[in-house]
């Protein structure tokens, strides 16, 4: 009986001619994300030719990784004094055949080197021209030199120094390098799609709870023998269930289809090779998943406060507002009130926008223990979204109640 009840509670779902377009939209989403994703990569050849398209990510993967393997100082040294000979050679600017036959396949090892000089300014190609042959052979130090400073830095506390220096002595050195434009290309275009999806989907489950509050029906549901027990729990698992596999297929479809054609040169590739001083030490795949696996808890956290306010207003008309209020409009509205920076940090946005916070060492202490900020909003955002599940069955297993 109960299985046929969540049965159904699925094919009310489903059957709903706006969620099936709605489904149809995360398919053409999906496609088209994965269509810009594969042709913003560029391959530039040693004729100076550039090339997009489905070719162009192998191509440029196959290029970079000449120079894979372990990022000595020695290979740094020679990228340095090559580019410096080449810039020398073209002041101007350096022609696109150039780079294509040399530039192109060391240029993110070159950048590397420039983020760890700069670790408290913006990015400047002037600090490659003052490095001597001994600072090259002893970037490495330089760049534990300057973790030291940002330790100091950011670590307002004791406990936030002892744990930034925790963090900062995982980090191996040399790195192993290989190509991995692919992932950051997916990284970009996975953040807009999840903040996307977690939108599409609160559309989705806005109409869970919604379609019993129409006149007469209400009456007959809840007059049922489950009607205010096992019939709620089920809206709510078929609502968890539908998110869940909604995003998962969608992401899943994104990946599949953008690195099948791209390849996946790269997992293991510090991310530190981009911002060499961020405290999430991790590799570019443990990224992309870190990306993946946020933006599902905001997805959740959405579509559980979605029906719990469709629950209290028995209306979907403002829920389905929720999910694109807090996470397209809030950001905005942080960029206006940079003096509420702290509220701002603690919202749910910070998830779909990975991003850019994985760039800003910001550390939270309670009492003697210290959390990264990705780390606590996952933890926050889990919890508020498992207290959210027994509110919704409460809410509605109570409704018409009062009325008696």
């Amino acid at each position: 009986m109960i299985k046929m009840m969540f049965k159904y509670e699925l094919k009310k779902i489903f059957s709903k001619r706006v969620n099936q377009v709605l489904l149809a939209a995360v398919l053409v989403v999906t496609i088209i994300y994965s269509g810009m994703a594969i042709g913003s990569m560029r391959y530039v050849d040693e004729e100076g030719q550039n090339h997009t398209g489905i070719e162009s990510g192998r191509l440029l993967a196959e290029n970079i990784n000449q120079w894979k393997g372990e990022l000595t100082a020695e290979k740094i040294s020679e990228v340095i004094n090559d580019y410096k000979t080449i810039s020398a050679k073209y002041p101007d600017e350096i022609p696109n055949t150039e780079y294509g036959k040399t530039v192109q396949s060391y240029y993110d090892i070159y950048s590397f080197v420039i983020g760890i000089m700069t670790p408290d300014s913006e990015w400047n190609e002037s600090v490659v021209y003052q490095l001597s042959d001994e600072q090259l052979q002893n970037i490495y130090t330089i760049y534990q030199d300057n973790m030291k400073k940002i330790v100091e830095e950011y670590g307002t506390t004791p406990e936030k120094r002892s744990y930034l220096e925790s963090v900062y002595k995982k980090i191996e050195i040399p790195f192993m390098f290989e190509a991995k434009d692919s992932w950051t290309t997916m990284t970009m275009y996975a953040q807009t799609y999840v903040l996307l999806m977690a939108v599409i989907i609160g559309f989705l489950v806005a109409g869970i709870f919604s379609g019993e509050f129409r006149p007469g029906t209400e009456d007959v549901f809840f007059a049922t023998k489950y009607g205010r027990t096992k019939a709620i729990k089920n809206k709510i698992f078929a609502g968890i269930l539908v998110s869940t596999v909604t995003y998962w297929i969608g992401v899943g479809g994104l990946s599949l289809i953008s690195f099948a054609v791209m390849g996946t040169s790269g997992f293991f590739t510090p991310y530190q090779i981009d911002d060499p001083y961020s405290i999430y030490v991790m590799t570019y795949g443990e990224y992309y998943l870190l990306i993946l696996v946020g933006g599902y808890i905001v997805t959740m956290f959405c579509a559980a406060l979605t029906m719990l306010v469709t629950v209290k207003m028995h209306t979907p008309n403002l829920a389905i507002c929720i999910p694109f209020f807090l996470l397209c409009m809030m950001p905005f509205i942080a960029r206006v009130l940079p003096a509420f920076d702290a509220f701002f940090n603690l919202l749910p946005t910070v998830l779909t926008n990975i991003f850019n916070a994985v760039r800003t060492p910001i550390l939270f202490q309670i009492g003697s223990f210290v959390f990264r900020q990705i780390s606590l909003l996952m933890f926050l955002y889990i919890l508020l979204f498992i207290v959210l599940l027994p509110l919704i069955y409460i809410g509605y297993s109570r409704y018409g109640l009062k009325k008696k």
